[in-house]
């Protein structure tokens, strides 16, 4: 799992690294498009998390044809999502960057980009459900290889595309966007075919097979997860906001320093998304015990990695900011977002792996309070507060306190979730 999700972020370090060649402003265009595909991927992740969580369940109690339904309408699902994403999207493009505070000129840069992803959003959807329905079957390895390949034709694509290089048209941030679509839509051929031939998860049949309780099924978790999961990108969105009322640099700094801290939250990220089948699985075969010891385990993982990742990037956060830019602005922003938020990745962890358990058993409400919480209760007052105070730091200070508070809520819940073998906390 791990390796699966080292290979998204990889596309989004490589294709940040190339567009940083051209410049500042198609740089801090990319920023702004950060908040729009985190949505967009959020939202495939909960439909993800609803289709897991009730395949996992059905596997453990060995119901094979109700599986197949499950499998074959959570990808039906996602396909009327990206679809109405997509329309949307296209439709209110300028509103929707003009809402984010990006500046009239940096439009038709952001057109180049998202007039594409917009338009194929459904081959990012699509296989990453589908991969969901594969890691509920047991099998993790499948769909990391087919995201390694993934991440292998973009890294080969992108010089090509951006550049125009071997003949290639030059196609600047277009072109990293178009070779996106294509490494995606290898995972859509590899992916329908292992669900259909050699798991056997899809069916013509099963596409008829308790239709409505199906839906029911997968949205009752599908939606919380996804409210859930639109906090993330709704906080990027918001910090974007904030850091935009500074200058392009910073948005750019801010842009550079997410895709460098996605690598370091990768093991935390393929944890968390592990323990949903896992648990799913271990609760629909009643071994509850399981449960509670893979959760001991991991909080002393992620407790060993938050602290790790927090001393790293405050040795390297300027070296590796400097990758991506020559800037000094953009190098500074980037630098004191990685040398605050990074000592909150243990709570973050704490809190990320808590939201996996809930949703496992097919219980979304307590991820959902944590969500809420970290996002309007806490992030929001801080940010607007400490940025008085602090300016730019003081947004990034007020990440770092919500993920503190929430983290310290999740683990209360979880340590209420041991002691009474109850998730209904």
């Amino acid at each position: 799992m791990i390796g699966g999700i080292f290979s998204i972020m990889s596309m989004n370090i490589v294709d940040t690294f190339y567009v940083g060649q051209l410049g500042t402003e198609p740089l801090a265009a990319m920023s702004f498009t950060m908040p729009v595909i985190a949505i967009l991927l959020s939202i495939a992740f909960g439909i993800g998390i609803g289709t897991s969580s009730v395949i996992a369940r059905a596997i453990g109690a060995q119901e094979h044809k109700l599986v197949q339904s499950y499998c074959s309408q959570g990808l039906i699902i996602a396909l009327v999502t990206a679809m109405i994403f997509a329309f949307c999207g296209y439709k209110w493009m300028d509103l929707i960057f003009s809402l984010l505070g990006a500046p009239k000129n940096l439009f038709p840069l952001i057109h180049d980009f998202m007039d594409i992803w917009f338009m194929a959003s459904f081959v990012v959807v699509i296989p990453m459900v589908g991969n969901s329905a594969i890691r509920a079957a047991g099998n993790t390895k499948l769909p990391s290889l087919v995201m390694f390949s993934v991440a292998v034709v973009n890294m080969v694509l992108d010089p090509l595309l951006i550049f125009g290089l071997l003949g290639f048209p030059k196609l600047g941030l277009a072109g990293a966007a178009i070779s996106t679509v294509c490494s995606y839509s290898i995972a859509l051929v590899i992916g329908l075919y292992l669900l259909i031939f050699k798991f056997q998860l899809l069916s013509l049949n099963s596409c008829l097979y308790r239709i409505k309780e199906s839906w029911k099924a997968i949205l009752r978790i599908a939606i919380p997860a996804v409210s859930t999961n639109l906090i993330a990108p709704i906080s990027i969105a918001i910090t974007t906001w904030f850091v935009a009322a500074y200058n392009p640099e910073s948005v750019a700094g801010f842009g550079v320093a997410s895709r460098i801290e996605s690598i370091f939250l990768v093991c935390i990220m393929g944890l968390s998304s592990i323990m949903g089948p896992f648990v799913g699985q271990n609760w629909g075969a009643k071994k509850y015990d399981r449960v509670h010891e893979a959760l001991s385990i991991s909080f002393r993982f992620v407790t060993l990695w938050g602290l790790s990742s927090t001393l790293a990037l405050w040795i390297l956060a300027a070296p590796l900011a400097g990758l991506f830019s020559d800037d000094p602005a953009v190098i500074s922003s980037a630098t004191h977002y990685l040398r605050i938020v990074p000592i909150s990745y243990l709570f973050l962890g704490i809190i990320m792996l808590c939201s996996s358990t809930a949703n496992g058993i097919g219980l979304p409400t307590p991820s959902l309070v944590m969500s809420f919480l970290r996002l309007i209760v806490f992030y929001i007052p801080l940010a607007i507060i400490l940025e008085t105070i602090f300016n730019l730091s003081g947004i990034y200070l007020a990440t770092t306190l919500a993920n503190l508070f929430v983290g310290i809520g999740a683990f209360h819940w979880y340590k209420h979730l041991k002691k009474t073998r109850s998730l209904s906390y």
